[in-house]
């Protein structure tokens, strides 16, 4: 017996639903994470120079600027606040974005299984090495505040198709151009999603195109005004040795999309990146049987197709490929094998017995990246534990001798590592942060592969951070030994 329910209803159930639903993929994403892999619980210890720079930003005062101003006000914002509040703010957005990508796959394809495909989903979605990252370093901020905003311009454009109220679309464009403020990457995506709804929609769609190309057309004009007026070095140089030297050619892109898939060849990601590479291939081979087979565009095309335009930014950037980016195509990549298994076998026919396959097809992938993936996760949340543990002992050191520092006129530091709040930064954390206020005398030989790091933090930090050898140390500073226990 069908029971009939008013729109309020449905509205309703729908919400508890979606609460539910993001509630699981926050607790997956903890247990994947943290408790699986660590026996230490969250904390906003600084580990790479990006964080002390993010957690200090506050600092230097909020200003207009066309290179990604509104992820670099969120991190003002944060950062004023405390510490936590920018951690926290990361691990949020990571499960945020997680979830709109489970919108975007149900708005495609309405699984049958609704709760255990999501369970199945969300645990090989991050159950990645990289995953780990995501929980302590600030520097994914950016690209997933922008992640989080397109999806949604994206989830907008699907979600117009089924309603009568414009509402919808313009809150789209709206998104996407909120998006592009806080980072480039997610135009492609929008445009390629956009392009597939009006393919398939039964509905009028020249007042879409219309709105859609204005806010595709704003959203290039910010990127336009990135680069030639702030001149961003994110959009590309011109040196082949930057990290942001752009290179177009269709073997090196091919290259780098290739290095994504399989892990970018980082230690802990080689086991994983064949997986993920045999699974983007399958889903693509599926998609072009599909096809030929159905006559009509494959749903399955679309997901392959959204997880190539969300690697498309990055592809071109051979110099600067990181493995911690995965995790932006990495649920489309899990969500496209769903896709391929239920149109191959045809799971939303009649056929029950068609979706216990495919489900237990789909658990059989997730099992096995669960079992490659947690040495891996384990190994990197391990070096983040140990750095962490090892800049809480030096954080403290400096904050028991706070009194003493502030009244100095100098201190002079022994044994500062890579991951000192000296290196590559301009020591602003301590400034900020902790209310360290001094000339700090950085003791390093200038033969040390750290002295480079050292010597780019005392460029960038006016004054405050000085460089030098032990021939040279103020024999009238403080003198602080960090460089105990590793």
């Amino acid at each position: 017996m069908s029971i009939s329910m008013n729109p309020m209803q449905k509205t309703i159930i729908s919400r508890h639903v979606n609460l539910l639903s993001y509630a699981l993929i926050c607790a997956i994403f903890y247990l994947m994470a943290y408790y699986s892999v660590s026996a230490l619980l969250p904390s906003s210890i600084p580990a790479h120079h990006d964080d002390y720079a993010n957690y200090a930003l506050a600092s230097g005062g909020l200003a207009w600027s066309w290179n990604r101003p509104l992820s670099t006000w969120a991190i003002y914002i944060f950062s004023s606040m405390g510490p936590e509040y920018l951690s926290w703010a990361v691990r949020i957005l990571t499960a945020t974005y997680v979830f709109l990508c489970w919108r975007i796959l149900v708005q495609v394809l309405q699984p049958r299984q609704y709760w255990i495909t999501l369970m199945l989903f969300a645990v090989a979605s991050l159950s990645s090495p990289i995953v780990a990252e995501y929980a302590r370093y600030t520097g994914m901020v950016t690209h997933m505040m922008s992640g989080c905003l397109g999806l949604a311009a994206v989830y907008f454009v699907f979600k117009d198709d089924r309603e009568t109220s414009n509402v919808w679309l313009y809150a789209s464009v709206v998104l996407l151009l909120l998006s592009t403020l806080a980072k480039e990457d997610f135009i492609l995506f929008y445009a390629f999603s956009f392009a597939y709804v009006l393919i398939r929609s039964n509905n009028p769609v020249k007042k879409r195109i219309v709105v859609g190309l204005i806010g595709l057309a704003a959203s290039l004009l910010m990127v336009a005004g990135a680069k030639f007026l702030a001149a961003s070095s994110f959009l590309g140089e011109n040196d082949v040795h930057s990290p942001y030297f752009i290179d177009t050619s269709v073997t090196s892109v091919a290259a780098t999309v290739w290095r994504y898939l399989t892990g970018t060849g980082h230690s802990t990601m080689i086991g994983h990146g064949r997986i993920v590479a045999a699974a983007i291939v399958f889903s693509g081979i599926v998609a072009l049987y599909v096809l030929v087979r159905d006559k009509q565009i494959p749903k399955t095309l679309y997901i392959v197709g959204a997880a190539l335009t969300l690697i498309a930014p990055y592809s071109v950037l051979p110099n600067h490929v990181n493995p911690y980016y995965e995790l932006i195509w990495l649920p489309f990549i899990i969500g496209g094998v769903y896709v391929a298994l239920t149109e191959l076998f045809k799971t939303n026919s009649a056929n029950s017995m068609s979706a216990y396959v495919t489900c237990a097809l789909l658990a059989t992938l997730t099992i096995l990246l669960y079992v490659v993936d947690t040495p891996g996760r384990s190994a990197i949340a391990n070096w983040y534990n140990v750095i962490a543990s090892d800049n809480t002992r030096v954080l403290k050191q400096l904050d028991e001798n706070k009194t003493a520092i502030n009244a100095a006129p100098s201190v002079c530091v022994y044994g500062a590592g890579a991951f000192s709040p000296w290196y590559m930064h301009s020591g602003q954390y301590l400034d900020t942060v902790m209310g360290l206020h001094t000339v700090w005398n950085i003791v390093v030989d200038k033969n040390s592969p750290l002295y480079p790091g050292f010597q780019l933090g005392a460029n960038m930090s006016h004054g405050k951070i000085v460089v030098t050898g032990e021939a040279d140390a103020n024999a009238n500073c403080i003198k602080i030994s960090i460089a105990e226990a590793k």
